[in-house]
Formats: structure tokens, C-alpha cells, sequence
């Protein structure tokens, strides 16, 4: 009898655990996206319309009805979210520039397409078929851009949205019988509404124990070849004011690009002679009394577009730092459960001050060859990985080699561990060196309470050339702890609300000195009228300059979205703040930053952004930017951005004022052409000091420069195959 108990109960836990399975139709009449549902065109589909609100409430009933309509053929996978509305008014359905729908309301469908409960795909869309896209391992990454049809139309029960994802866009598991796991998603923002088609545990450990299956009869495998030429035409002119001097250039560049996929699981790409002009501005960010460098992300979609990217906490890969490449290649693919990742580029401006003076840059690293691989293995069905990964950059005369190895554990759905473990081999002028690093980082996450706990360490001579290393000779610790409080209906004031310390030591790496200290008590929430309020102090000790400086900085947060077209954010800060000069100086310090989005139509979009940092007696730093689209249809905008700098710090005697605009026209009439039409505009002028050879001695110096390039880029996108 005794059995008979145990094997119900392990029949029960099955139950529990079980995962919904939904064989999805073959249709023989694929339906047309439009933004309209045809009689009988969706009849055929899988129905899910079973929904829960994960927030603001706890797996509860969600605020409004949502239904999906699934199905496939030989080409496509099809989806139809009807999403209901009791007031269809406050639909939010401004337009928005791809991926940065996350202001309207939105529905997105989440594809384990290896069923690798590690990795997936997410394609989605708004009111008015825009499309937002990427792919989820640890963290969400927009970088791709898969090619797929949306429509959609508002309707007098809300919106519908209507998807077709073909399967050559993405990487899967083929053949007869196939199974998929996947996750549906609705975000309602004027409520703060996320609803799925599954419960989600809170603090759960992972995200993909939440999917469903979805069951194919049979998906063809496939082979795609598409070559995409380009040329970029650029007109530059350099006017030196204060010369009176005007020089001009003009460019005419053809650009290729490559992309073979031989099966579901590799894809092979590669650039020659590419264009990089067409990029966004990087977002504007105080450059005055920086102890450190600033990280900058990338945004070449060359670089980012990868079906497994590498992140870790000590960044060996840092793509900027290639920085115009004659030609690049991509290798990525997946295998059970290996995965592998390569890339090779040969750089004609790699960066070199730690070898050459500015003059000498030219001769020496010119056609600089980068190389990045990396192979990863799951583990535990797919819920850790360990991987071992390597970068090279070699100048003619010099080479930085870094072998890594990284993994991640999942002890259990509350507990995560992160290691990593780094050794370089570095040639600096005629000198070999060695250097070593490692991080770890232990998770537990219950819903309720969050502890991070972080380390790393690395020592003087470790160097990464391809990476972002902001300092070396040090150990650090860190330890963060969360106490968050949820709302469990949607009725409740207070959505989320969070209490958290974080304390921070850092020694030098034979932990022989401490070199800085850091505290922060911070609380604050999320409220249901769509109003965020967030407060705490920073309290630093920083030994520089030979001795102990002591800092804070108390501050404050507020985020308000009164009406779907108008919305912004405030941060104050006020304090003491370290000059980082030939002695260390504590100044006053103010900081304020604005943060201000229009959008008076569906088709204009305006953002503006302001700050303002003050070390008294030391430093003004000042930015201004400002962004405008306009956007006719989904596949025609323009947009302009307009970037203004303007710094006076008084303890070098050193002015500065800049102002940029980058105006863009984009079309694309169609998946396979794309025209860009842009100008980019740097007008200059202050003052700073500069070392004199013939006097050898320092001298101020003024420049007043005007930068103006005008580029046209013609793309067209060929399917091979």
C-alpha cells in the first residue's frame, strides 16, 4: 500500500510539472497579413486563450481578454493576437522605430526553437505593426533583426495583430514531430499589465520552465545564401575658422555583404569593405573629471547580430574597439549541445596609444587583424553551460593573446552561480607579460528577497586589447541586498516597491591596501497611476592622490506618465564630489538630469534629454540633446538629432563647446532595399592645453572647427537561395 502512495504522489508532482503541449495545424490555406480577418481565414488554427496577469498581480485574472491563433505551413509560421480593450482611447499607438515599441502596448511570442530551455527567439509587434525582435539566453539582446510580417489594426474590441515568421529568418530543430518550446506575451503600459499564457513563479529560476511545447508533424530543413550589396557615396568639408581654411573630400565606397546558412544550425557571415555611417549617435554623457573610461555600446549590426552572444563580468569582447574594418566574418551555429561562436576582422584604425605617440599611429597599426572564438557546452539539461573562449589582436609588431573560460550553474531555481577565469599573454615594447583574472557572482532570488554577491580580480599586467578593462591591480567585493514587496491584485496603489543596501571594497590585488569603498541605501516604487519614485544616498571613500577622500551623494528619482503623450523623468543629486586632479580637491556638487517624451500624433515622436553636473570651483559640464522622428508609415521616417556640449572647467583653465546634428532619411519600400539619405554636422570651438615640442612646455590653445559629411547609402538584399 505503502507503494501504491508513493507512485500516486510521483504521479501527482508529474501532473504539476507538466508542460502543455499543443500540436499546431498544417494549414493549407495560409492566412493573408493584412490587419483584417477574412471569413474562415483563421478557422483552422490553434486556439489559446487561457491568460494570466504576472503583474501587477500574482497569476491572477488579467484585467482584459486575449486570444492567439497559431498555425504553419511549409513556409511560415502564422500568429493572430486579438487583444481585447474595454476602452479602446487609451490604447497606446504611437509610432516607433523598431525595437522601441516598449511605449504601446504590444504582444510578443517567445520560440525555443531547439527546445534547449536555454535560448530563444522573440518576435512581436504593436497596434500598428511595428516590430520589435531578439533573442533571450541571460538577458534580452535586440541586436538582430529578423525579417518577418505584421500588420495591424485597431478594431472596435481593441487591436488585432496579425504575424507571419518565416522559418528561413531563424535557426530550429527540423524534420517530422518536432517540438518547440514557447511563450506568449501582452504588455497593457497605461496599467503596467504583463499577462502570459502561463503562470510565472516568482522568483522561479528559469524563465523557460514557464513555456509551453508547440508539436510540428514536419518543418523542411533549410539551406539560405542572400548577398547584399551597397555603396555609400560621402561629401566631407573641414573648415578651420580660426585659419579661415576649408579642406573637402569626396568618397565613393561599394560594400558587400554575405550571409550563408547551410543548415537550421549554422550561419556564416561576412562584410567586405563595409560602411559604418549609419549607425545612431552614441547617447551624450558627461566627459569632465571621469576617473575611469566610459563605456560606449556597440551599435554596427555587423558586430551584434549573433545567435549566441558573450557577455561575461570581465569583458574580453569588445567590439568597439575594432574600429574600421576592411573586411569582418562571423561564424555561428548550435549542435546538441554545443554552440560555437567565431569572428575575425582586419582593422585599418585600431587603437594604439599604449604603444605609439599620435603621430606614429599610421605606420604601425595599420591592417590590424582581430580574432574572437568561443565554444560553450550545456550542462544539466540545459540550465548551466561552461565555456572556453579566445581573443587575439595582433599589431605588426606587437600581439595580445586572452584565453578565457566562464560558466554557469544553476544550483537550483532560487540559487545562481556565475565563474569566470581569464589569462592573457601581452608584447608591450619589447616586454612579454602575463596577467590573470577572475570574477564569480552568486545569485538567490525567491520573489521576495534578492542577494547578489560579486567578486573579481585582476592583476596589473592582465590585458585585453579586444575587451573593455577599466582598471587593473585590484580585488573587488560586493554584495547587494533586495527586499521587494509585489502587488498582488490589480487594484493595488503600490504595483512593486523595493528596499536594498549595497556595499562595495576594493583593494589593490595583493589586498594589501584598500583602494575604495562604497555604500548605497536606496527605496522606492512603482505606482499604479504609472508614477515611479526612487531615493537614496551614495557614501564613497576613495584613496587618491596619497590619501582617504570622503564623498556622498544623497538623490532622488521621479518618473511620470500622466496622458500617453507626455512623460519624463527627473534626478537630483547633491553632495560632495572628488576632483581628480594632481591633488585630490572635495568640491559641492550638484547633478541634475531631465529626461522629457512627446509625442503629440501617433506619426511624431520628440525626446529630450538634459544635464548638468557641478563640482563647485572646479567644473560646469552641460549636455543637451534632443531627438525628433517623424514617421509616414512603417517603412518610411525621418529623423533628426541634435547634440549640444558645453563645458567650463575652471581648475584647467580649459573651455569646450560642441554641437552636433545627424539628421537620417530612411526607405524601405520592401524586406530586400534600404536607402538612407544623411548628413552629420560637428561644430567646434574653446580652448585647452597642449604640449609645445619647440618650447617643450604646455600652452593654451584655442580651435574653432566646423565638420560637415553628407552620405547616401543604397542597399539591396538578394535571395539566393
Amino acid at each position: 500500500m505503502k507503494k501504491v502512495y508513493i507512485l500516486i504522489l510521483f504521479l501527482f508532482i508529474g501532473i504539476l510539472n507538466a508542460k502543455v503541449e499543443l500540436n499546431i495545424p498544417k494549414l493549407e490555406r495560409p492566412p493573408i497579413i493584412d490587419g483584417k480577418i477574412s471569413e474562415g481565414e483563421w478557422e483552422n488554427t490553434i486556439i489559446i486563450d487561457k491568460f494570466y496577469q504576472i503583474a501587477p498581480g500574482d497569476n491572477t485574472e488579467p484585467s482584459e481578454k486575449t486570444e492567439f491563433f497559431v498555425g504553419y505551413d511549409d513556409k511560415n509560421l502564422y500568429l493572430l493576437a486579438k487583444c481585447y480593450a474595454e476602452d479602446t482611447g487609451i490604447i497606446r499607438d504611437f509610432h516607433c522605430s523598431r525595437d522601441a515599441i516598449y511605449t504601446t502596448d504590444r504582444i510578443f511570442i517567445f520560440l525555443d526553437t531547439f527546445y534547449s530551455n536555454q535560448q530563444a527567439y522573440y518576435v512581436g509587434a504593436n497596434p500598428n505593426g511595428e516590430q520589435a525582435d531578439g533573442i533571450v539566453i541571460n538577458d534580452i539582446d535586440t541586436s538582430i533583426d529578423l525579417f518577418y510580417e505584421s500588420s495591424s489594426n485597431i478594431t472596435d474590441y481593441g487591436y488585432l495583430v496579425e504575424i507571419a515568421l518565416p522559418f528561413k529568418s531563424i535557426k530550429y530543430k527540423s524534420g517530422r514531430n518536432v517540438s518547440w518550446g514557447f511563450f506568449l506575451k501582452r504588455h497593457i503600459p497605461h496599467r503596467n499589465e504583463e499577462i502570459t499564457c502561463f503562470p510565472v513563479k516568482r522568483g522561479g529560476g528559469n524563465y523557460y520552465d514557464n513555456y509551453g511545447i508547440m508539436k510540428f508533424e514536419n518543418i523542411p530543413a533549410k539551406m539560405n545564401l542572400k548577398l547584399i550589396p551597397a555603396v555609400t557615396g560621402n561629401y566631407t568639408e573641414n573648415e578651420d575658422k580660426l585659419l579661415n581654411e576649408t579642406e573637402t573630400e569626396t568618397n565613393f565606397e561599394p560594400e558587400m555583404n554575405i550571409f550563408f546558412e547551410p543548415n537550421s544550425n549554422l550561419t556564416i557571415t561576412a562584410t567586405i569593405n563595409p560602411d559604418f555611417n549609419i549607425i545612431e549617435a552614441d547617447a551624450l554623457n558627461i566627459n569632465v573629471n571621469n576617473r575611469f573610461p566610459i563605456f560606449y555600446p556597440e551599435k554596427r549590426p555587423f558586430f551584434i547580430e549573433q545567435t549566441n552572444p558573450f557577455y561575461t563580468d570581465i569583458n574580453i569582447f569588445y567590439t568597439r574597439q575594432i574600429v574600421a574594418p576592411k573586411w569582418g566574418t562571423k561564424l555561428s551555429g548550435t549542435f546538441g549541445k554545443y554552440s560555437v561562436f567565431g569572428l575575425a576582422a582586419l582593422d585599418e584604425k585600431a587603437p594604439a596609444e599604449r604603444f605609439f605617440e599620435e603621430e606614429e599611429f599610421e605606420g604601425k597599426s595599420a591592417d590590424t587583424p582581430f580574432v574572437f572564438t568561443s565554444v560553450a557546452r550545456k550542462l544539466d539539461g540545459g540550465d548551466s553551460r561552461i565555456r572556453l573562449a579566445g581573443a587575439l589582436r595582433k599589431f605588426k609588431e606587437y600581439e595580445n593573446f586572452v584565453l578565457n573560460l566562464d560558466t554557469n550553474f544553476r544550483f537550483t531555481n532560487e540559487i545562481n552561480f556565475e565563474g569566470q577565469f581569464a589569462a592573457s599573454s601581452n608584447e608591450d615594447m619589447n616586454e612579454n607579460t602575463n596577467g590573470y583574472s577572475y570574477a564569480t557572482e552568486l545569485n538567490f532570488y525567491n520573489g521576495t528577497w534578492f542577494i547578489h554577491n560579486f567578486a573579481k580580480g585582476l592583476t596589473k599586467d592582465f590585458t585585453a586589447d579586444l575587451g573593455f578593462i577599466s582598471e587593473t591591480n585590484i580585488n573587488c567585493f560586493k554584495n547587494r541586498i533586495e527586499y521587494q514587496i509585489h502587488s498582488k491584485t490589480d487594484e493595488d496603489r503600490i504595483r512593486y516597491m523595493e528596499i536594498a543596501s549595497t556595499q562595495v571594497i576594493k583593494y589593490d590585488y595583493d589586498l594589501s591596501n584598500v583602494m575604495e569603498t562604497y555604500w548605497e541605501v536606496m527605496l522606492g516604487g512603482i505606482f499604479k497611476s504609472t508614477f515611479e519614485f526612487w531615493t537614496g544616498c551614495e557614501m564613497m571613500m576613495i584613496d587618491y592622490a596619497g590619501k582617504d577622500n570622503h564623498v556622498y551623494y544623497p538623490w532622488l528619482c521621479v518618473e511620470y506618465y500622466p496622458i500617453k503623450a507626455l512623460g519624463g523623468e527627473i534626478v537630483l543629486v547633491d553632495g560632495e564630489n572628488l576632483w581628480y586632479g594632481n591633488e585630490a580637491e572635495i568640491g559641492d556638487y550638484r547633478k541634475f538630469e531631465t529626461t522629457l517624451f512627446v509625442r503629440p500624433t501617433n506619426n511624431l515622436d520628440i525626446e529630450f534629454r538634459q544635464k548638468y553636473y557641478e563640482t563647485v570651483s572646479f567644473y560646469i559640464a552641460r549636455t543637451y540633446e534632443t531627438k525628433v522622428k517623424f514617421q509616414f508609415h512603417k517603412n518610411f521616417w525621418v529623423r533628426a538629432i541634435l547634440q549640444v556640449t558645453d563645458n567650463d572647467v575652471f581648475a584647467d583653465d580649459e573651455k569646450d563647446k560642441r554641437i552636433d546634428f545627424y539628421p537620417l532619411f530612411t526607405y524601405k519600400p520592401n524586406a530586400n532595399t534600404a536607402v538612407y539619405l544623411g548628413a552629420s554636422s560637428t561644430d567646434s570651438e574653446g580652448n585647452e592645453y597642449i604640449w609645445d615640442d619647440d618650447i617643450e612646455d604646455l600652452h593654451n590653445s584655442k580651435f574653432d572647427q566646423k565638420i560637415t559629411t553628407y552620405f547616401l547609402k543604397i542597399s539591396y538584399t538578394f535571395d539566393m537561395m
